[in-house]
């Protein structure tokens, strides 16, 4: 048990959570101000995106080629790491009741895709740049601003984010993102 808080505190996880928690407060509170589906949405969007971006840093330790050369196989504790995370993304914002639980999951797990995925390609410490620079283009196409393009397919995929919850190529690309994003971190690691 001891090695799981050594672990915790190494990777930043209870900084991580009072972030997740605030962002979350902060969402909730200005959905509070409005009964527009739309805008309780977006701001849901935005509470994941800021909960996602604010794992990047603990996916790398303090020293990459040391965990690397670690005595254990870190492939699954990579895997648990970013399974979990977006876990307590998904229970945080989601106490917060702004939009349905099935949207926040499937963006959840696709930003959570893309996050590993950033840390695999890009360092823990710019992971969450592929998360931001798909949401942003995504939120002109939430409801207070527009409706999201249903055809082409395309264009359905290149909005995912923004998606209703029933769209299946929207949750078929979070599903893609999320399993080869998790993946790609677990058996490769955070980049140097």
């Amino acid at each position: 048990m001891r090695w799981l808080i050594l672990y915790a505190r190494s990777r930043s996880m209870p900084t991580t959570l009072a972030v997740i928690v605030c962002c979350t407060l902060a969402a909730w509170g200005l959905g509070r101000t409005t009964d527009d589906p739309g805008i309780r949405g977006t701001l849901a969007l935005l509470a994941v995106l800021a909960g996602v971006a604010a794992v990047a840093p603990g996916l790398a330790g303090a020293d990459v080629d040391l965990d690397r050369t670690a005595a254990f196989a870190w492939p699954p504790r990579r895997f648990a790491h970013t399974v979990l995370a977006a876990a307590a993304v998904l229970g945080i914002v989601a106490a917060a009741a702004l939009t349905s639980a099935g949207w926040l999951a499937r963006d959840v797990a696709g930003l959570a895709g893309l996050l590993a995925l950033g840390a695999a390609t890009l360092g823990a410490a710019r992971a969450w740049l592929p998360g931001i620079a798909w949401t942003v283009p995504s939120l002109g196409f939430s409801p207070p601003l527009g409706a999201p393009p249903t055809d082409p397919t395309v264009k359905v995929v290149l909005t995912w984010l923004a998606q209703p919850a029933a769209s299946t190529p929207a949750l078929i690309t979070a599903i893609t993102l999320g399993t080869t994003g998790t993946l790609m971190y677990a058996l490769r690691g955070p980049r140097r």
